[in-house]
């Protein structure tokens, strides 16, 4: 596989993808419009230059955590209410009154 277009020189392509040898060849004898400057453009199928093509990264600064007030909440209940709809809730029956 190759990165098409492999130019010559420190200017890095905007975009590039990777092809096999065979559609690299086509596009050569086609006169595709990226090949003009490629280092591949000329060579046999099983020329390899001598250090590999390196695609430019674009690498970003980490930016800074952002800081927000946050207010803690409670999980499962709601402030002033009692059960459901706003009564008060039914006492728990007994162990012996449910077993019997």
């Amino acid at each position: 596989m190759r990165l098409c277009p492999s130019v010559e020189g420190s200017a890095s392509p905007l975009i590039t993808h990777r092809i096999g040898v065979d559609v690299c060849m086509a596009r050569q004898r086609t006169f595709f419009h990226k090949c003009h400057r490629c280092i591949y453009r000329g060579q046999s199928a099983t020329w390899e230059p001598a250090e590999a093509p390196q695609a430019m990264i674009n690498v970003h600064a980490a930016e800074e955590p952002v800081q927000v007030d946050v207010k803690p909440l409670k999980v499962g209940s709601k402030p002033g209410r009692k059960g459901k709809k706003g009564g008060a809730e039914a006492p728990a029956p007994k162990a012996a009154e449910a077993a019997g």
